[in-house]
């Protein structure tokens, strides 16, 4: 059974990147290269160099284009920690590649008392935990080497489409021949919500996959896909502008928020008081919402001395308006978890991701 699942999801993963012409989750590892300061905006391409606390150096490395939501996370973290202690300079490096397995896979291979820092996504983790349990992809690292310090970076996943489409539609086009979605790769936290919904709802969806948060907005205003899955801060602008709507929220609880060219606006949910009425009334769709963001981990048997310091300095910063206040003004969530507890809940969130999974593929 496990062979043919993973026959069934390579040759839909393969016919997805077909689709588009473009890279997936078999793209070679970039090399790391010194990201923009951590203070300074991020601009693509960014060779200035990272300001010095005359701390030891402690590189957050981050699988995820400069300008997405988890660089931008980690280059807050960076700077806020920055400031507030003189032991450590933290700088941000992405290597991106794989949607984050290229960086993992690096991370894992590195000493484990290399004093780096890695951007460790819930999403990761499901991929990996598929690959290994279905074969759906290669997996070149083990995520029981990540050892997470805690939680900095909690996330509402959004249905954005475009003004002229609207949730009822969107789930039509699903039943009627599929819909096409950008939003990470095949089997991303994005394409498991999704996918497992319209899956319950007796339709398909398929992924085109894009190089960054920007390009996959794009794809959704160019008309290439019909929806696109982000976070809050990914969308917020083209909200305000009135160029990009969104219409579901994968959440129990209401989402506020956004403001639209005519104002606030109440973006309805998959479940709970606030579930869309275009969603089937009969059907319990609690399982598409999979936990989202992820945490700053070291590597496992990195020095306790090391570890202490970097928790100390986690718990310092998020209790620091400059960081705490930042995530909210971008609409994320604080969201507190440290060392064993972080690591219990990245394990449960597999669980849950292993089931959106089985919905998705019809097992």
């Amino acid at each position: 059974m496990k062979k043919l699942i993973a026959l069934i999801l390579a040759l839909a993963m393969a016919l997805s990147l077909v689709a588009c012409g473009g890279g997936g989750t078999s793209a070679p590892a970039d090399k790391p290269a010194d990201a923009p300061a951590a203070n300074t905006p991020a601009e693509e391409g960014g060779e200035e160099e990272a300001p010095s606390n005359g701390g030891e150096t402690v590189k957050i490395i981050c699988g995820y284009g400069v300008g997405g939501t988890a660089d931008l996370i980690a280059r807050q973290f960076a700077k806020v920690a920055n400031g507030l202690q003189g032991d450590y300079n933290f700088i941000v490096e992405n290597m991106t590649g794989g949607d984050g397995f290229a960086a993992a896979t690096y991370f894992a291979d590195e000493a484990p008392d290399t004093k780096d820092l890695l951007v460790f996504g819930y999403g990761l983790c499901y991929r990996h935990d598929l690959g290994k349990n279905f074969g759906t992809e290669e997996v070149d690292f083990d995520r029981a080497n990540m050892d997470p310090i805690g939680t900095v970076d909690d996330r509402t996943w959004i249905l954005y489409t475009t003004p002229d489409q609207t949730l009822e539609g969107v789930l039509e086009k699903a039943k009627d021949g599929g819909l096409k979605m950008s939003g990470g790769n095949p089997l991303s936290d994005c394409h498991l919500e999704l996918g497992s919904l319209v899956a319950l709802e007796g339709g398909k969806v398929m992924v085109v996959p894009y190089d960054g948060g920007a390009e996959q907005k794009k794809g959704l205003t160019d008309g290439e896909v019909d929806v696109f899955v982000g976070t809050t801060q990914a969308g917020q602008e083209e909200v305000e502008a009135g160029t990009l709507i969104p219409i579901l929220a994968f959440s129990d609880r209401a989402f506020e928020g956004f403001t639209t060219p005519d104002g606030p606006i109440t973006v309805p949910t998959v479940a709970g008081d606030a579930k869309a009425p275009e969603l089937d009334a009969s059907i319990d769709f609690s399982s598409c919402i999979l936990p989202a963001g992820g945490t700053l981990a070291t590597h496992k048997g990195a020095d306790e001395g090391f570890r202490a310091d970097m928790t100390e300095i986690m718990q310092n910063v998020w209790n620091e308006d400059e960081f705490n206040g930042w995530i909210s003004s971008v609409m994320l969530n604080r969201f507190e978890l440290y060392g064993a507890d972080a690591s219990a809940f990245i394990d449960s969130a597999c669980e849950k991701a292993l089931a959106a999974f089985g919905t998705l593929s019809g097992q």
